[in-house]
């Protein structure tokens, strides 16, 4: 293959391998439809397993609700059970020993995770693993709980604003997490409390943490008036609401959280309190164990300290089934080649070209395409008031969204491509698709050129070889596994399991990396720190998912959201949400911090699902700095995602897609002529050419079976009946991972070779929004059929307009107006419409001028003319096109350009030279006369428009050409019908562009900036909107101004 790669390993690798002890011996022939052979032999399975002490720990680890079922069950050879819950229990037990000798995926004590190096081939594992055990979340939830309700504790601690907080409507409102023991987060959960001037107070003086007791004595001494009984109340009700948070609670960089807790009550003198101290020690004498048990090096041991301390626990919060949560080191020496990662890079760069999401997801586009409009380019918003709902809110599908349903998918040519893949290897009887150069470009989205690929990615493979020796002879295969969001980590959550130098290494590959020069700027130095990478920590909305989410400080600075600061880590550079704004201009979306003008990047250190387990305004943290970059994630199948068989899809050695086959459960009740559920699904495996080893798909569900053996088949049985629909993905060979042994995966941060150059646009606070009504700006939008336009701004617009608009009369209703036509290019189906803008000299005129313009549309009806009118409140974008005079300024250039584009209109009309080479034209001397000398404006519109390629209308362009003049006189133009008007609209503009010129460098703006978006305000007035048509009048700008270059003897 010839494509080059856009990604690069960083030289740390996470091997993940299960710690299967080997010989476990499940009963894979166990007939369990049979009651007899389940009571005999299932029980007998069952009481050799559940003798072994590392079973035993493992499974009630694990699920301490079957551990306990277990007891229960082989007890005294008790029979007090039925034979269903007994065939329940073989196969739950079942299930876990498959997933422990058959998955990698690290979880409590099945697999754990390790540091592969670079060298020769080496895989050596031993038995001698290190479980880290902490308490689990919902454990030491509830214990916070308890204790923060103690008023004389609460008074010692320090407390600080949740700085996720919102305001609406005269209320201080937060979100809620689920309570302890939920299944789900479930919806949005808010609580309130009323912004009263004490509360108000408290939001102001709390910013940072503070003691409660001085806080009450400030709020005392500023509400003088009020009781401090009631102030104290006033206080601890804020804690309850959650608007108010105490030192109790450990952010989510705080690896230990129990450590965190008993540093927090040390530090109070909690001791000294009596109904305090008896939980304090006994949650110390916890701790105490939980240290011994992770330094200690028997496993043995290890287990019998566990069990106890979880006994403790469960005394002390017996609410709670799952006290401890664990992660392993496994006890290994792994090295793989160089080969193998630059194998896996490649990989990740066709994982990239081929993405559906190339520019990002359809939300993101759509959101960005709305923050344009409503703020304009280079507007610097606030994040707390852009995602409030007086501003944009949340992007569709994110929780609490405007728009809560997400975007329909349309089929793409890519999906027709792949789609014929499928069906050729289908109808061929071929088990495999091998991408070539000509694949790989027919399943592109769009111009690969223009991606931005996100900076850093994870793939996860396994490497399938007979032997270590054959790795490093290159006789090797992968098979992707894993390829987790760009914003998030699969790696991050492990790092408390690494030495100090690999924790080092691993914090090295979140940071931003090298980062072109900014615009205006020198230096790789300077261009670094135009851009932080920073650390995202935020508690989940369900207290379990701590366990996942705890990750120590690996960047120095951190964005935290409803979080007490890390007094542990007092060198952490805290950076809070009301420093942090958006801007975009035409092509992204930054994150900046506004105290220090840098482009912030997020990274959530860890996998947590973002969708529904997070808050939402971390999601939009998270994604919102590479919103518009292309989505990394496995291979997408797109409208193929839902037939009943896909192919294994690979990429040179690495397997990028296993083959898939949708069952559900019609498919085996469908033959009436299968005896039984075995025989179903014998005969739908012949028919679909099924092979025995697959991994069962459901959810977050991944459990490989052998559909050869009846054990596995109960399993695949017993998930179908609940699910009706599963997916059953190809694994890999029964020899593949010969070299290791056993499974397991390897997980690769990678960077991007070249970081894509993105310098942040000049910025400025947003504009106010003109409303309808009482404004001195009239924004009317006439909806319908955009083949009309043309004649309406010919032959009725300006007639209309004239009756209103009287440039000798100052005191006139209108001052001036303008023209835009706008089409949604993410949803071209829908109507499109023509904006008129009209300023008027006294906002009083707003309501006659609005009468008037409705009969306009009246007349516009009864003539067979689009006349669906609406009006619209009218943004203003200061930061786009500068602010007092300068918008001034470009008021008039938009009424002067507006004037230009009917008269061209006109002109092409009656003299059948097509608008397009008369826009063509037009731009290039709107481009002479923005800049201070024609020449500088001609190339400043070749740097501007990108150069295209392919053929171009040759009659088109001898049209431009041959109306080019480069006196700037205008004698090309005047010798066409209607000519003359034409070149009186340029030169009115001409004057309009030399005077904003003269302004925006008044206020220290580059007047060149401005040259593209004029460019295509002119484009969308005088020839329309769409970029097809756009890119080809541009090239035709471009030969303009080549010509007009070479005329003048400038090049």
């Amino acid at each position: 293959m010839t494509m080059s790669p856009r990604y690069q390993h960083t030289g740390l690798v996470l091997a993940r391998v299960t710690t299967d002890p080997g010989d476990l011996d499940p009963p894979v022939h166990l007939r369990l439809d049979d009651p007899a052979a389940v009571e005999q032999e299932g029980r007998a399975w069952l009481a050799k397993v559940w003798a072994r002490p590392e079973v035993r720990s493992a499974l009630t680890l694990a699920s301490p609700v079957l551990g306990a079922r277990l007891d229960q069950i082989l007890s005294d050879g008790s029979t007090g059970h039925t034979a269903k819950e007994l065939r329940r229990a073989v196969l739950s037990v079942a299930s876990y020993v498959l997933r422990w000798q058959r998955r990698a995926t690290p979880f409590g004590d099945f697999a754990g995770v390790g540091v592969a190096h670079l060298g020769p081939a080496r895989a050596e594992v031993g038995n001698r693993h290190r479980a880290a055990t902490r308490v689990d979340g919902e454990w030491l939830a509830t214990v916070i709980d308890r204790l923060e309700r103690h008023r004389r504790l609460r008074s010692r601690l320090t407390v600080v604003v949740d700085d996720a907080r919102f305001l609406r409507d005269g209320r201080v409102i937060v979100h809620r997490r689920a309570e302890v023991g939920a299944a789900a987060p479930g919806p949005l959960r808010e609580s309130s409390v009323r912004l009263t001037r004490p509360v108000r107070f408290v939001l102001d003086t709390a910013g940072s943490p503070i003691r409660f007791d001085t806080l009450a004595d400030q709020l005392t001494a500023a509400c003088s008036s009020a009781p401090p009984v009631k102030i104290e109340a006033l206080l601890h009700g804020l804690i309850d609401a959650g608007v108010l948070i105490t030192s109790l609670r450990p952010s989510m960089t705080s690896s230990d959280g129990l450590s965190h807790l008993l540093g927090v009550l040390r530090a109070v003198g909690a001791d000294t309190l009596d109904d305090v101290a008896s939980e304090l020690r006994e949650l110390d004498a916890i701790a105490t164990d939980l240290a011994r048990h992770n330094d200690i090096a028997d496993s043995g041991q290890a287990r019998e300290i566990r069990a106890a301390v979880a006994a403790r626990m469960n005394a002390l919060v017996p609410a709670v089934s799952h006290p401890l949560a664990t992660d392993v080191r496994i006890d290994a020496t792994i090295a793989v080649p160089e080969r193998v990662l630059d194998e896996a890079a490649r990989a990740a760069s066709v994982l990239l070209r081929t993405t559906t999401q190339p520019f990002g997801t359809a939300a993101w586009l759509d959101y960005h395409a709305r923050f344009r409009d409503r703020y304009g380019p280079g507007a610097l918003a606030p994040v707390r008031d852009l995602v409030a709902d007086s501003g944009l809110g949340y992007p569709t599908g994110f929780l609490g969204a405007p728009r809560a349903r997400p975007a329909w998918r349309v089929l793409t040519d890519r999906d027709a491509a792949l789609l014929a893949l499928i069906q050729h290897a289908t109808i061929t009887g071929t088990p495999e698709i091998e991408l070539t150069d000509i694949d790989i470009e027919a399943l592109t989205v769009g111009e690969h050129t223009d991606v931005v690929a996100p900076q850093r990615v994870e793939l996860g493979v396994e490497v399938y070889a007979a032997s270590t020796k054959a790795i490093d002879h290159g006789e090797f295969g992968l098979r992707v596994t894993a390829s987790p969001r760009s914003c998030t980590s699969m790696a991050g959550r492990f790092a408390h399991l690494l030495d100090e130098d690999d924790q080092a290494r691993l914090a090295a590959t979140y940071a931003a990396g090298p980062v072109q020069p900014a615009s205006g700027q020198d230096g790789p130095d300077t261009a670094v720190a135009n851009v932080v990478a920073v650390q995202l920590s935020f508690p989940p909305r369900r207290p379990h998912n701590e366990n996942v989410v705890r990750v120590p400080p690996l960047l120095g600075d951190v964005v935290s959201l409803s979080e007490h600061p890390d007094p542990a880590h007092p060198d952490l550079n805290v950076v809070g949400v009301d420093d942090l704004a958006i801007t975009a201009d035409a092509e992204q979306i930054y994150l900046v911090q506004i105290s220090t003008g840098r482009r912030v990047i997020p990274r959530i250190p860890h996998a947590l699902d973002t969708a529904v387990q997070s808050p939402p305004l971390a999601r939009f943290l998270a994604e919102v700095a590479d919103a518009r970059s292309a989505v990394f994630r496995g291979f997408d199948l797109g409208a193929a995602r839902v037939l009943p068989y896909v192919p294994r899809i690979r990429y040179r050695r690495t397997l990028l897609c296993a083959a898939r086959w949708i069952l559900t459960s019609a498919d085996l009740a469908a033959r009436s002529e299968a005896r039984n559920e075995q025989e179903a699904l014998q005969a739908w495996r012949q028919r679909s050419r099924v092979p025995a080893r697959v991994v069962l798909v459901h959810g977050e569900l991944r459990l490989p079976l052998d559909l050869d053996q009846k054990l596995d088949q109960a399993l695949l049985s017993a998930r179908l009946r609940r699910a009706e629909r599963v997916e059953l993905h190809e694994d890999g060979p029964p020899d593949g991972q010969g070299w290791i042994g056993r499974p397991a995966e390897l997980l690769i941060p990678m960077t991007a070779i070249t970081p894509s150059a993105r310098p942040l646009p000049a910025t400025a606070a947003p504009g106010p929004t003109l409303q309808p009504g009482d404004s001195a700006v009239l924004h009317a939008q006439l909806m319908g059929n955009p083949a009309r336009f043309d004649e309406i701004l010919i032959a009725h617009l300006p007639r209309f307009l004239a009756e209103l608009h009287d440039p000798c009369d100052p005191n006139g209703p209108v001052g001036s107006w303008w023209v835009r036509r706008h089409r949604d290019m993410l949803r071209p189906e829908t109507d499109q419409h023509l904006a008129v803008f009209l300023r008027l000299n006294d906002s009083r005129h707003y309501g006659a001028v609005a009468a008037h313009l409705a009969r306009f549309a009246a007349d516009m009806d009864s003539r067979g003319f689009p006349g669906q009118l609406t009006l619209a409140p009218s943004p203003q974008h200061p930061a786009r096109y500068g602010d007092g005079p300068a918008l001034t300024a470009a008021e008039r250039v938009f009424a002067t350009d507006t004037t230009n584009a009917i008269a061209q209109l006109t002109a092409a009309q009656e003299s059948g030279i097509p608008a397009q080479a008369l826009a063509a034209v037009s731009m290039a001397h709107l481009a002479a006369s923005l800049a201070p000398d024609p020449a500088t404006g001609y190339r400043t519109l070749l740097d501007c428009l990108r150069q295209e390629h392919g053929p171009l209308d040759r009659t088109l362009r001898d049209h431009a050409l041959t109306v080019a003049d480069p006196s700037q006189q205008y004698r090309g133009v005047r010798a066409l019908p209607g000519g003359d008007t034409v070149a009186a609209a340029w030169q009115a503009r001409d004057s309009a562009l030399n005077t904003y010129r003269d302004v925006l460098l008044q206020q220290g703006r580059e007047p060149a900036g401005m040259l593209r978006t004029l460019l295509h305000e002119h484009h969308a007035r005088a020839v329309g909107v769409d970029p097809t048509f756009e890119r080809e009048t541009g090239r035709l700008g471009r030969a303009v101004a080549l010509r007009l270059l070479a005329t003048a003897g400038a090049r």
